[in-house]
Formats: C-alpha cells, structure tokens, sequence
C-alpha cells in the first residue's frame, strides 16, 4: 500500500567536540524583554487556537436546536384510523418545467404497476409548461392540476436557483379542498420511481411523516428530513398557516420548501423508514445499508444520478423544454456511465419502467409531439 508521506533517510550527526563548540558564538542572553514578548506570543496563540476550536466544535444549523413553536398542526389526526377510500387518496407529484415531463410520466406509470390505490394528482404552474407536455403526462394517468407559483419568503436571491419554485410543492395541503377533496396524499418529487406499493402511508394516524436526509458530505446521516417524499394530510388552514409563518420564521433559506418544513414539523414529524424514500445518497454512504434496503424499497429517489436529464451537470442547462425519447435513450446511457457505473443496477430500474410505458402508452405518448 503506497503511503501518504515518503520516509526521509535519516543520518548519523556525531556529537560536537569540545574545539567545535568553542568556535560556535555565544548564545543570547535572555532578558525581561524576551520573557515578555515571548509571553504575548503564547497568548496570541492561544487565543487563535481557541477561537479555532471553537469554530469547528460550533454544530451546524439544526430545526430542533433552533426550535420555534410554530405548528399548529396536530401530530395525530381525529379519527385518522377510518379507512380512506381510494378516491380520496392521492400520489401527488409536481410539473415546473416541460423537462419533466417524460420523468414524471415514468413515476406516474410505476404507481400503476405498483397497484398504487390513488388518483395520480400533478401540480403543475401553467405558465411554464406546455401543452404537449400535459398531454404526455396524461397518457399515463395523471390528472394534471394548475396551481399558483409560491414564491420564498424575502429575497429570492438567498435561494438556489434550481430550488426557486419548490414552495409551489406546499400546495399539495391544499387538496382537502381542490379536486373534489382529498383526505389522504403522499407527495413524492418527479425524480422518483415507485418500486412497491406503498397503501400503508394513507393510513397513517400521522399529520405529516418523512423519511430522514442522508448527505455524501461529513454531514451523513441526519435527523433531518428529506422533502423528497412526504406523507401529508391536507388542510387548506395548515397551508394559510405555513404561508404566514414562513414569512418571519428563522431558518437556512437557501435550502428553501424543506428547510421550512424541517422547522416547522421540527418535533412532530414521524420519521419513515429509508425504504419510503430510498436517496441514491444511501449507497454512496453505506453500500451494504443499500443492499438490506433494496429488496424492500417502495421508492427510489434519484438524487446523484438522473436517468432522464441528457445534459452534462457541470455545464449551463439550455432552456427547458419537452424532452423527446430519442433524448431519454441517451440520458439513460449516461446515468449508466455516471460514477464509473456504481448506480447502473437503479439506473437499469428506470429503464425498464420507461420502456415498460413506452410499451403501453408511447403511441399516445410520440402523437403529443405533433409533427
């Protein structure tokens, strides 16, 4: 095993005779004045290491730390245990962009397989998709739904660009009231696939429950949760509330939708098991955590690898627009290739659900394009 640090030969220093030390200036002598300065060096020093120390032992940001009492949710529903018929539940996802469509298209079409008892419900903001994607999204199952852009509280520039429109996701509390009434919803993000049905989070006596978030940084494993998937009961006064308090709670908003929601379901959230929201970031950390879960996986959440985006993540993207299939063939290669092929076993998982639709629906699908 090749070494960080080469050794350095070591050679033999005689000891200094008596002529060789009687040639060697005398030394300084030490004075007050030295004594002093010395003192203030150390002093100086100290105090930097100290400082120093200190900023490495300070944590990092934590919602519960830095708890605010601003929930007015309860952490069990009345009556929640009464069984939800099917349509009153809801798969809820969300279309930004004509970019997602064939992804969300794919998610859409592995509920179905996964015998998923609930309307497919797709938030959408209609002045940044287009037609044809809607009829994409349609071939499939979902029911698309327009909904207002929630903009982050202060200013927007604290936010990542990519993470700009994701408080438009907080609409999904609004379905007790919108489209014809849901009771019962599990949001998951365009960028997963459902691998096995999941029916037992509509019956979660829970207000809100998620999965915690994994980082490939020194961060790790955390409490905190993953936004990726949630299980949600809505109520349009939950979403009045969160809309108010979210303009004057404190909390990191660069992060934006699940920093907020990291702080205001700080204590009262239940924490699913990773196999509710299985982030590719998992087999990044621990391999052999991922092989336990797999088999059991309900969904998968490609956050480090994504099959269906054929554009090279360290350049500019070009504006957005409906991916062809032709497109997702090559982006499925890439993720194939992406970390010298380490996440080629999942990308495999979204290729055979994205032929397995082509199969079924690409005909309806191909005829959204037009000419």
């Amino acid at each position: 095993m090749t070494s960080y640090f080469s050794l350095q030969r070591l050679t033999y220093e005689r000891l200094p005779t008596h002529a060789e030390r009687s040639t060697r200036p005398p030394s300084r002598q030490c004075t007050p004045k030295n004594f002093i300065l010395a003192g203030l060096v150390l002093i100086v020093s100290g105090a930097l290491i100290s400082w120093s120390v200190s900023r490495l032992r300070r944590a990092p940001y934590n919602p519960l730390d830095n708890y605010q009492n601003i929930n007015i949710v309860p952490v069990t529903t009345p009556n929640a245990t009464h069984p939800i018929p099917p349509a009153r539940r809801a798969l809820v996802s969300s279309l930004y962009s004509d970019d997602y469509a064939l992804a969300v298209s794919v998610l859409g079409h592995s509920a179905r397989t996964a015998n998923v008892s609930a309307r497919l419900i797709l938030p959408y903001l209609p002045n940044q998709v287009s037609e044809q994607a809607l009829c994409v999204v349609r071939a499939v199952g979902w029911e698309p739904w327009a909904v207002p852009l929630i903009l982050p509280p202060g200013n927007v520039g604290e936010v990542y660009t990519r993470f700009r429109d994701q408080y438009t996701k907080l609409n999904v509390w609004a379905l007790d009231k919108q489209m014809g009434g849901i009771d019962r919803a599990v949001y998951v993000d365009a960028d997963t696939l459902v691998r096995r049905n999941f029916d037992e989070l509509f019956e979660s006596p829970f207000s809100f429950g998620a999965v915690p978030d994994i980082y490939g940084d020194w961060r790790g494993f955390t409490i905190k949760i993953n936004a990726g998937v949630l299980a949600v009961h809505p109520s349009s006064a939950v979403l009045e509330d969160m809309l108010e308090k979210m303009q004057v709670a404190e909390y990191p908003h660069g992060e934006a939708e699940q920093a907020f929601l990291n702080l205001y379901f700080a204590g009262t959230a239940l924490r699913l098991p990773y196999i509710y929201n299985g982030n590719l970031a998992i087999k990044s950390r621990n391999p052999v955590l991922w092989q336990r879960l797999a088999e059991e996986m309900r969904i998968v959440h490609y956050t480090t690898v994504k099959p269906f985006f054929p554009y090279d993540i360290t350049k500019p993207f070009p504006k957005p627009r409906l991916l062809t299939p032709e497109e997702i063939e090559k982006a499925l290669e890439m993720g194939e290739r992406e970390h010298d092929g380490f996440f080629s076993e999942e990308v495999g998982w979204w290729r055979t659900s994205y032929h397995s639709m082509m199969s079924e629906a690409g005909h309806v699908i191909r005829g959204c394009y037009g000419s």
